[in-house]
């Protein structure tokens, strides 16, 4: 992995949290213990140790991208930050890399706080969680900021020196009249200038407090067609503002996607930290488990590991880059067996006369107005 753009990502993973967001389905504990935090530092240090030894036969690796999510990364004190990284180092050379981002929320980014990040850390770029400009979205998700200060977070973020700044928000959280509050969240974002941005819809996951409000009646999801406009007016915004929609749910001013996600989607292979965290090497892809008190006792051993073949390899490939704006490049296809290729243009002729994919010189890619549908279309090649 010599190419400056293969370079292998590092994913960590923090999994604590001040609470639980009701429509999060990702691993995250909320709880506060200063004793588990200074264990958890020193089993990531643990895990980096073992891939160097097991995996790299002790060689350093040169990283493409480092990101550090959650859970609340934000929440742990710089100083955390500052001995993982020099834990690290002996493992990973984080020089090479193009690209450093740490997700944050808005309530702990208060300008000292980005200050430290910025003078003692190797992060450059924030993935800010603000979801909702508006108080009552914020206060039905169970956020603990507030409009204004999500705002304030953003103003502290480029004071400190922080230009490459990415926002989440999420859509899809009123019934009737949605577009109209959508909108708003979107010309709040437009006003701050954010270079990039994730949009999602809010998704209904089992097990989470907003599924268990769901079942109770107690919450109703925006139906199909308000989710459908909704996206409308994102697709709208992005012309309108200069963003590249480079993939279904990620807008960028040219220059600014995300390269760590990005290699997700091109298929460069990332090591994760972290209790939950996932790695792909190519040749097979692991993951750790996702209680922390076993992670903490043994952070390599419990790894579960599946060896990827060429179809699976094939699969993974399309599924992700049919999500993207370059979609399924011909050169790329032309890498798998000729059985697989066959396949795949038995399948794309459909896809195409149904107005669902579009052919351009290099690549596959799906139309515009079907975007939403990416996931039930890329479906159809398995």
């Amino acid at each position: 992995m010599d190419s400056r753009n293969d370079r292998k990502g590092l994913y960590i993973h923090i999994p604590f949290c001040r609470r639980k967001c009701v429509y999060c389905a990702f691993y995250s504990v909320a709880a506060f213990d200063p004793v588990r935090i200074e264990a958890y530092l020193q089993a990531l240090i643990d895990e980096a140790r073992w891939f160097s030894e097991v995996r790299f036969e002790g060689e350093k690796q040169a990283l493409g991208t480092l990101y550090i999510g959650g859970g609340t990364p934000s929440l742990l004190p710089v100083d955390f930050y500052v001995r993982l990284v020099q834990g690290l180092e002996t493992v990973f050379d984080f020089s090479t890399c193009r690209e450093m981002t740490f997700e944050a929320n808005p309530e702990h980014l208060a300008s000292e706080y980005l200050r430290d990040l910025w003078n003692y850390t190797p992060v450059r770029r924030l993935s800010i969680g603000i979801q909702s400009f508006r108080d009552e979205d914020l206060k039905r998700l169970n956020r603990c900021h507030t409009g204004k200060e999500a705002v304030a977070a953003v103003e502290n973020a480029r004071r400190a020196g922080f230009s490459n700044l990415s926002a989440d928000l999420i859509y899809g959280l009123w019934g009737e009249d949605g577009s109209k509050y959508w909108k708003e969240n979107l010309d709040y974002l437009a006003r701050l200038d954010f270079p990039h941005f994730s949009a999602y819809a809010l998704s209904l996951e089992p097990g989470t407090v907003l599924w268990r409000k769901v079942e109770q009646g107690k919450e109703a999801m925006a139906s199909e067609e308000e989710i459908e406009s909704e996206y409308g007016c994102l697709q709208a915004f992005a012309k309108e503002h200069g963003y590249l929609h480079y993939e279904i749910s990620n807008l960028a001013k040219p220059g600014f996607e995300a390269v760590h996600n990005s290699n997700y989607w091109r298929n460069v292979p990332y090591i994760g930290l972290g209790a939950s965290a996932h790695s792909y090497l190519g040749d097979e892809r692991s993951w750790n488990t996702d209680r922390i008190a076993d992670y903490l006792k043994d952070a390599a051993g419990t790894k579960c590991r599946e060896v990827l073949t060429v179809a699976d390899h094939y699969h993974e490939y399309v599924m992700t880059a049919l999500r993207t704006s370059w979609g399924v490049e011909k050169q790329k296809l032309s890498e798998f067996p000729e059985n697989l290729q066959r396949e795949f243009g038995q399948k794309v002729k459909a896809e195409i006369s149904a107005g669902n994919l579009i052919e351009t010189e290099d690549s596959y890619i799906v139309a515009e107005t079907q975007r939403l549908l990416t996931d039930r279309i890329a479906c159809e090649f398995f």
